[in-house]
């Protein structure tokens, strides 16, 4: 089965995938536009239990999914785990220096942490901070995904604000993988 997900942004493809292989559907390819839709896919695949490869196809990407049973959704939640959310580049309502830096102690606070988060989650104007100049977030960006901990970050929002080339630490990704990581831990810090 091939579906063309060609022109469809994130996450429309990785749902429109899902939706097949939930269904049981083998030899599942479908068509993208490009590197951001085959790594959100290729995760999708690693959740579900069907690996994916993909090759070049024209000017887009076809991504294949091995054959196999699907496994039936993701982990059961662990009350123990937790996800941070931010979704501006400053905590609290004002968009100050105090504010930012409190984002930036916040996060260099949770690498430090013995309790290290499962995922931390960017979206809106959060995505500036791993897309940032400030070396300080990075390296601590960079000490937790070695701790590991998985930072996303909305690739819809990176665009939007032109700067998706600018990123420096974490994994472009998009809404059905940022609410999929709030649904599978057991509770959820919003900063």
């Amino acid at each position: 089965m091939r579906i063309d997900a060609g022109g469809k942004e994130c996450p429309i493809p990785v749902i429109m995938a899902k939706k097949e292989l939930e269904a049981g559907a083998q030899d599942v390819e479908i068509i993208v536009d490009g590197p951001t839709q085959v790594g959100n896919l290729a995760r999708l695949g690693d959740v579900l239990g069907r690996p994916t490869t993909s090759e070049p196809f024209g000017d887009k990407f076809l991504v294949k999914f091995a054959n196999g049973e699907t496994v039936a959704g993701a982990a059961g939640i662990d009350d123990g785990s937790y996800a941070v959310f931010f979704n501006t580049n400053a905590i609290g309502t004002n968009q100050t220096e105090l504010g930012y830096n409190l984002a930036k102690m916040a996060i260099f606070t949770l690498s430090e942490s013995e309790k290290i988060p499962s995922y931390v989650l960017f979206m809106n104007e959060a995505v500036k901070l791993p897309a940032g100049d400030e070396q300080q977030i990075i390296d601590n960006l960079n000490t937790l995904i070695d701790k590991g901990t998985k930072v996303l970050v909305c690739g819809t929002c990176l665009n939007f604000l032109g700067i998706t080339d600018q990123l420096k630490v974490g994994t472009v990704s998009n809404m059905y993988d940022i609410l999929g990581a709030m649904q599978e831990v057991g509770k959820v810090i919003k900063l």
